[in-house]
């Protein structure tokens, strides 16, 4: 009876809206190396980012379609060098780089990039160097949310960063995601080691793509493409508690991300349906509430209290 918890960007995605500023954690700069440590530090079996890659065949992390710098120039990482990515932002030889970064915020509006603790912008070579090894890995291969993805990027992308995990994984527990239904699809015919999970808004945003747009869709990707899992919008979920039936009699395994994973009422309602993990961003709590509902099942069934992470089973 464990519920896997993935720190969602390392400690929780950055904050950005006024309404979100509004909350009093404190906010460590997503998707870094002190992001995913802290992350671990505080219990999370695994910790979830979003790889690109660079022009000249780096992979490196960052969330974003477009890397906005202050002087309002919005430029895609596939058309960035490695060390033009690297050198913006945060240094931490104490010296700022050139330019600072900026984020679209929902309302359109572009925002200074604040946080309370910084750190580097880094590469997915510099992760499996840096953060603890007993921290599994959730990779999303990130393409644009929108505009088309040509075949020849798709095998490119895909290519650098399998290259790169063959190169420096070890013995990482690892699995990977993308909304990309072509993405998935090429991560599982490229290798056969670590489960491929579908990304899926599951119906709460629609996109031209149907396969993007249901659960029962993403069901029909796994099958045709032989993936392992389906990672879905938590509200998808919570408004139809079929879907986790659905999915487990398709053998398949579940996660769910979005902002009611922050909520430990919400936690126990998917643990009580049979979701294996959530992707979360107030990393401390739900690591907290998700081991007190561990205890209460053990103490009710009698069992091992410390049971295989089902993700990579």
């Amino acid at each position: 009876p464990k519920l896997v918890v993935v720190g969602h960007r390392g400690c929780g995605k950055n904050k950005i809206t006024a309404l979100e500023a509004a909350d009093s954690r404190p906010s460590i700069m997503e998707n870094t190396i002190t992001s995913f440590n802290m992350a671990a530090a505080n219990g999370a079996d695994f910790v979830e980012f979003d790889v690109q890659v660079t022009k000249d065949g780096h992979a490196v992390i960052f969330h974003d379609d477009l890397l906005i710098t202050d002087d309002s120039v919005e430029r895609a990482i596939g058309d960035m060098t490695l060390q033009e990515f690297l050198s913006i932002g945060f240094q931490r030889d104490g010296l700022q780089g050139g330019k600072s970064l900026l984020r679209r915020a929902s309302d359109g509006a572009l925002r200074k990039w604040t946080v309370s603790v910084d750190d580097s912008l880094c590469t997915l070579k510099q992760a499996f160097e840096e953060v603890h090894p007993f921290t599994g890995f959730n990779i999303e291969v990130k393409f644009h949310d929108v505009l088309p993805t040509s075949d020849e990027e798709l095998e490119r992308v895909i290519g650098a960063i399998l290259s790169e995990v063959e190169q420096y994984a070890g013995g990482r527990r690892i699995y990977f995601s993308s909304f990309h239904p072509d993405a998935v699809d090429l991560l599982r015919k490229k290798q056969s080691r670590y489960p491929v999970f579908f990304l899926t808004d599951g119906g709460v945003q629609l996109y031209n793509d149907p396969r993007r747009n249901s659960i029962e869709a993403a069901i029909q990707v796994c099958k045709t493409s032989n993936l392992q899992g389906i990672v879905s919008e938590v509200k998808a979920v919570l408004n139809n508690p079929s879907a986790v039936a659905q999915v487990k009699q398709a053998g398949l395994s579940f996660l769910t991300y979005g902002e009611l994973n922050n909520m430990a009422e919400a936690l126990h309602k998917q643990e009580e349906g049979g979701v294996d993990g959530v992707i979360v961003d107030h990393v401390t709590e739900m690591v907290t509430a998700a081991r007190k509902m561990d205890k209460v099942a053990t103490a009710s069934s009698g069992v091992d209290s410390s049971p295989a992470v089902r993700v990579v089973a």
